[in-house]
């Protein structure tokens, strides 16, 4: 098992949420991107991105991937977090970068009524089927991919538990 692993995938993917259980399976502490440069900036995404703009939210999530490091640790990710090409190559020299996999239709359903996710409030549905696109080659270079449609968490979780372990 690698020392580090980073959960990756667009919103909606469950990052968070299977990064947290697979944590506490695996026996290894898990950290948000988000979480901590929300914790830094004293502000939510949200906000950062209303006042601040994308781009040094970008800049921030470079900084948080300097600076998370650690034995044992699950560190989950913001969607765009792969944009950036420097991004990748912290994340990959660093651990092993997890893709969580859903198509389009999957994750908008999830995210229906989702008023926190910033760029899903900017952008009509369209756009954001631009954005998941443009990314998907992006996502797909990651070490470990695994699909999460129609499965449970804790399927997901013992899905990722086996590949870890092999």
């Amino acid at each position: 098992m690698s020392h580090q692993y980073y959960i990756t995938g667009f919103m909606g993917s469950g990052k968070t949420t299977i990064g947290q259980a697979l944590a506490e399976k695996i026996g290894y502490r898990v950290i948000d991107t988000d979480q901590w440069i929300e914790s830094k900036e004293h502000m939510s995404i949200s906000e950062i991105f209303e006042k601040k703009g994308e781009a040094y939210f970008r800049e921030l999530e470079t900084q948080a991937l300097k600076e998370i490091r650690g034995e044992r640790t699950i560190i989950t990710t913001g969607g765009g977090i792969v944009k950036k090409g420097r991004n990748r190559e912290i994340m990959s020299s660093q651990g092993k970068v997890i893709y969580l996999q859903a198509d389009l239709d999957e994750l908008l359903r999830r995210l229906e009524g989702d008023e926190t996710r910033p760029l899903l409030q900017q952008q009509e549905k369209d756009k954001v089927q631009k954005l998941y696109e443009s990314r998907l080659d992006l996502y797909e270079q990651a070490d470990i991919i695994v699909n999460t449609v129609g499965k449970s968490v804790l399927d997901i979780v013992r899905e990722l538990e086996l590949i870890l372990k092999s």
